[in-house]
């Protein structure tokens, strides 16, 4: 088991109503925006407290697990939560770390560390206690994020790890219909992760069409080991599809399906599936 992944992202400073737009923003994982939900009322309730004069002290920082396939969206959760807790003044930092080896470890300093296990890959003894000197420094909240198989291996392999985690979450594969969603809001995405570049979906099919392809022509099992993380190759591979016509720059219910087949057919091939 590796850890895989390798950024820290740094963004404008955060404010309540921009997090919680974030969080409306989530598709699916009902239960996790409910208690993202439930944390900016906590932090409503405590400004409210100091502004009438009482004395509020924040929460240490804590430590989570995050039980997921891949694509489920745990690193979108893990970038809102990092900016509540600094919100909520546990960290003195919004940034969040993922971490690949132990590159990353002192990038994380004061807000999250990310750890995305890879179930593939032997555990690292040197990493693992990397991050609990992390976690008993109590500056930092870590997340360690994966499958059940990865995470029940790497957890095993050391219990002075596993006490340290005082919450876990569970991500849920998306559905065909959460999936389309994400798809059309990738495809509506202008600047610079325009994965269509110009291009849009044709207006004239909605969510349910692309919700009713997505469920016919890939494999269940491929969703559920990727979920939204199949979403660009196949609007990439409808894009191209429709760059044939000279001057196109409309995708078509046709030039979707063939999109969705084509790219589950790659993922399909390179995961051996």
């Amino acid at each position: 088991m590796s850890i895989i992944a390798c950024d820290t992202y740094y963004e404008d400073t955060p404010t309540l109503d921009e997090v919680k737009n974030e969080i409306s923003g989530i598709v699916g994982l009902r239960e996790i925006k409910d208690q993202l939900a439930a944390i900016v009322e906590k932090i409503i309730a405590a400004e409210k407290d100091a502004a009438n004069g009482f004395r509020v002290v924040p929460p240490k920082p804590f430590h989570m697990v995050f039980l997921g396939n891949n694509g489920t969206g745990k690193s979108t959760v893990a970038r809102i939560l990092g900016k509540l807790f600094y919100l909520a003044g546990v960290l003195s930092s919004y940034t969040v770390t993922e971490m690949q080896g132990n590159r990353k470890i002192k990038d994380a300093e004061g807000g999250v560390l990310l750890v995305n296990i890879d179930d593939e890959e032997p555990v690292n003894s040197k990493t693992i206690e990397e991050i609990i000197d992390v976690m008993d420094k109590r500056e930092s909240s870590v997340i360690l994020a994966g499958s059940s198989k990865g995470l029940n291996q790497y957890i095993k392999f050391n219990h002075e790890l596993y006490r340290r985690f005082s919450a876990r979450l569970q991500f849920d594969d998306l559905n065909c219909e959460d999936l389309a969603i994400i798809l059309q809001n990738k495809a509506s995405h202008k600047g610079d992760h325009d994965l269509l570049c110009g291009f849009d979906l044709d207006a004239s099919f909605g969510t349910v069409d692309i919700a009713r392809m997505i469920a016919h022509y890939t494999p269940a099992n491929l969703r559920s080991m990727m979920n939204a993380h199949v979403l660009d190759q196949m609007l990439i591979e409808a894009k191209k599809v429709a760059s044939d016509r000279p001057g196109e720059k409309t995708i078509s219910l046709s030039d979707l399906r063939l999109g969705i087949q084509n790219g589950a057919q790659i993922y399909t091939k390179l995961l051996n599936l």
